[in-house]
């Protein structure tokens, strides 16, 4: 429809980085996800009840939020089926992988407040410092598959996966099978195919991915003086799951409360509103479960 006449419409979920910032290992960009609100506010009040605070753009008719906050990066955003965002976070710098660093996946909630970390991010697992890109999650088997590269900073790789329901060690496999060409941009379908992009020597092209052999099957398009990329065929999608701080109280045992700094209540638009959410999840301690009252405690 013309702009502005639309009733009901979704976020944009995107990456971002602000001019002039640094990482922590000195790179030009630190790249964070963003909301963005197509109607300024008006989709944010339709879900939660009220508009929160965001960048206003009135010439645009949009808002723009930032729900992750890393001092490397956040990317590659993605819809799963149960209404999440999932995404690749660098972790760059400590005692990971020997100082150099790794890239899990990690899942949030739409509005930034229930972070976890899914794959990645723990010592011992499959794939070391690799990076780690380009997930989605498929259909019918329920897998999470993503790009798995030899250096964080790489785009292509290899196709890798560990089970969405249960995303531990004992579930990770390598899909492709051919060490000699490199993937990128997979795309699960709901008839659990899945579309690739795919290079042995340097023109990529989309391919069905032979998930049996574990290599790139029938091509679908190949340009020869062009890289093809991110194929994203267009079909009826689930409808998700939202779950959200307001809600997840009741349903995960989280807690939610907002403060609001006296220097900052007085944001032009939202003079009495303002303010930010934090998400306490209190069921996630060190305490052992056990037949104690203290241990089934949460």
């Amino acid at each position: 429809k013309e702009r502005g006449t639309v009733e009901k419409t979704g976020f944009i979920i995107f990456a971002g980085s602000p001019d002039g910032v640094r990482d922590e290992l000195h790179n030009p960009y630190v790249y964070n996800l963003f909301r963005l609100d197509t109607q300024g506010g008006h989709v944010t009040e339709r879900i939660t009840g009220h508009v929160l605070s965001g960048i206003e753009f009135p010439s645009l008719n949009t808002t723009i939020d930032q729900i992750t906050y890393n001092l490397s990066s956040n990317f590659d955003p993605w819809l799963t089926p149960d209404g999440n965002i999932l995404f690749s976070s660098v972790q760059a710098n400590g005692t990971r992988a020997e100082g150099k660093g790794r890239v899990m996946l990690c899942v949030d909630n739409w509005d930034g407040a229930y972070p976890r970390p899914i794959y990645g991010n723990c010592d011992g697992e499959i794939g070391g410092s690799s990076g780690r890109s380009q997930s989605k999650v498929t259909f019918g088997d329920r897998k999470l598959v993503f790009v798995e590269s030899p250096y964080m900073n790489w785009g292509v790789g290899q196709l890798a996966a560990v089970s969405w329901d249960a995303p531990f060690n004992k579930t990770y496999e390598r899909l492709s099978k051919d060490e000699g060409g490199l993937y990128r941009s997979p795309y699960p379908l709901p008839d659990d195919r899945m579309l690739v992009s795919y290079a042995q020597r340097g023109d990529f092209g989309i391919y069905w991915f032979d998930c049996k052999n574990g290599k790139a099957g029938e091509v679908v398009h190949n340009d020869p003086e062009w890289n093809d990329h991110q194929p994203a065929p267009v079909y009826i999608k689930y409808k998700p799951r939202w779950i959200n701080t307001f809600t997840a109280g009741k349903n995960f045992g989280v807690a939610t409360v907002t403060y609001q700094p006296f220097d900052q209540v007085k944001v032009e638009g939202y003079p009495h509103s303002w303010g930010t959410w934090i998400c306490f999840d209190t069921t996630l301690t060190d305490v052992p479960v056990g037949p104690y009252p203290s241990q089934r405690a949460k």
